[in-house]
Order: structure tokens, then sequence, then C-alpha cells
């Protein structure tokens, strides 16, 4: 019984095969490519590069196979094109049985916005990776003061991977600023004081630290009533009065 079952499985594997081989061998060589069917990876949690912004590239770069013949479609050229925009990690294209030219778009999430003071403006995304340019606004943390990209894909990527991970710090921390002696300030969105943390690092047990004053203190006394908290110090959150 089981030797019919393997076999019977076999045959129609086999058939299946045939089958797909012969539809796929005999596409019309004047088939005109209908359209493109689009997927972006994570598009609806990255929020940056949608469908419009991908047609947009392809026409702008000569590339939309649209009415064009399915044999001209150049899948090379158009990838190439793809993988070229800021925020784009990899792309993929293919041409289905139907005419359409399908198109698997993998984005890269961009989580803070450098604007160094020796001029230079860029962004990181979640891996360390400079994004030199974005066309569109997106709200991130703006990282400004004395700046190397170096410090930015390492240091300050630490960071941003941090409040990236946790939802209020993200909401509440709207810029860092980096002195001279590369030590590391946060200006708050709801507060009129600024956070020092000091050198990189332990971000965890500051963000924590932080927290607890929060809760314990600033609600008690009001948020304005220091100008100054200040992390770096062991076991300990020193406020300077305004």
């Amino acid at each position: 019984m089981k030797k019919w079952i393997s076999t019977i499985v076999l045959a129609l594997l086999a058939a299946y095969i045939v089958v797909g081989a012969i539809v796929f061998s005999n596409k019309p060589a004047d088939q005109v490519c209908q359209g493109v069917k689009l997927e972006i990876a994570d598009s609806a949690e990255v929020g940056y590069m949608n469908t419009n912004d991908v047609l947009s590239l392809l026409r702008k770069s000569g590339l939309d196979p649209t009415g064009k013949l399915m044999e001209e479609v150049n899948l090379r050229a158009i990838e190439k094109a793809l993988d070229a925009a800021p925020l784009v990690r990899k792309s993929e294209c293919y041409k289905t049985v139907s005419g359409y030219l399908g198109i698997e778009v993998e984005c890269r999430r961009p989580i803070l916005h450098v604007i160094a003071n020796n001029g230079e403006n860029y962004y990181i995304d979640e891996e360390g990776e400079v994004i030199e340019r974005i066309s569109k606004a997106v709200y991130l943390p703006v990282a400004t003061g004395h700046i190397t990209r170096n410090f930015a894909c390492h240091e300050l990527l630490e960071l941003a991977q941090f409040l990236q991970a946790d939802a209020f710090w993200k909401a509440q921390i709207a810029q860092v600023y980096v002195t001279a002696a590369r030590e590391i300030e946060l200006a708050p969105r709801v507060g009129d004081h600024t956070i020092v943390l000091g050198r990189p690092g332990n971000y965890a047990s500051k963000f924590d630290k932080l927290y607890t004053f929060y809760e314990k203190g600033l609600t008690q006394v009001g948020w304005n009533k220091y100008s100054r908290i200040n992390l770096d110090y062991n076991n300990q959150v020193i406020g300077t009065k305004k």
C-alpha cells in the first residue's frame, strides 16, 4: 500500500513539473507587462516608503515596465535602481505567468538624525549604517554637537537602539547633544531641563534611575523644578535647581 501511495505521489509531482515547464516555456513573445505587484516588507511599521515611492522611482529611472514587452523588462536594472535608493536594503524582481512584474522590497529603518557641528547631515539606521539623505520628513531624535561618524555609528547607535525599543523614552527624548568631551546630554519633550547622561554606555541603568526620579521626584515638585538632571554617577541622581 505504501509503495502504491509513493508511486502516485511521484507521478503527480512529475506531472506538475511537466505542466509548469510547459506553461513557463510557452509565454507569448509579445506578452505585455500588465503592471507591478509590489510587496514592501514591514512597510506599515517602517512607514518611510510606500508603493507610490517605488513606482515614482521606476518612472524617473525610465524603468516602469507597464506596457512594455515582458522580454524587454530588465530585472537586474530595476533591482539595481531600487537598491540604490537610500531607504532600500535590498530588492528582488521577477516576472509572473500572468504578465506582471513582481517586486519585493526590504526597507531600511532610520532611528537617528545626525546634524554634526562639522557640517555633516545624515541618518543612522537600526544596524548602524549611514543613510545620506531622505527625501521626506521623518520624525526621529536629532543628534547634534561634536559627532564623528564613528561615534554616531557606535556610541550613539547604542543609545538610539535603546530609545527605539522603549515606547516611553522614544516619545520623551527629542534631542541628543554631544559635548566636546564626548559626553551626552538630552533634551526631553516634556519638562524644561537638560538630562546629563555623561559618558556613553550603561543606558538601561541610567534611564531606570531617571524614570524613578521622574516618578518619585518631578511628579511631586513639578517638571520645571530643575534645570539639569545628572545621571552620570553610580546609584544616584543629582538635580540642579533653577
